[in-house]
Order: C-alpha cells, then structure tokens, then sequence
C-alpha cells in the first residue's frame, strides 16, 4: 500500500498501536510538529484524530529510533 500523506498521531500509544499493525518492526518517530505549523507547514485531522501531512522533512524529527 502507497500512502498520500505522512500520518501522525498525537498520543504516543495510538502512535505505537498503529505502527505495530503495519510493520514487524515498528519505529515511531517523534516530529517537531508545532515547529512544521510555524514554518507553514499545513495539517488535516481525521475523525478519528489522525494527523496528515505532505511531507516532513528530516529536520523536523527530533527523536530516531524512538523505542517503545
């Protein structure tokens, strides 16, 4: 599956439990998303409080590998 936008969740366990369903070795990345906003960065939200954006470049993830 090719997705159109890069997806987001605010809440770290939502975050996990999402990646955890589509890859066997889940990372979930900590994003400077606020940072994003203010740099012009536009985001939708979902009904069910999912976060989409176009992009986000390598400089707005403030923590890799970020573990579980």
């Amino acid at each position: 599956m090719k997705r159109h936008a890069v997806h987001m969740q605010a809440d770290i366990g939502k975050a996990w439990q999402s990646a955890e369903r589509w890859h066997k070795t889940p990372v979930v990345l900590k994003i400077a998303a606020s940072e994003m906003a203010h740099d012009g960065y536009t985001f939708g939200v979902t009904e069910n409080e999912v976060w989409c954006t176009e992009e986000v470049p390598v400089k707005y993830i403030c923590e890799r590998g970020y573990s579980k």
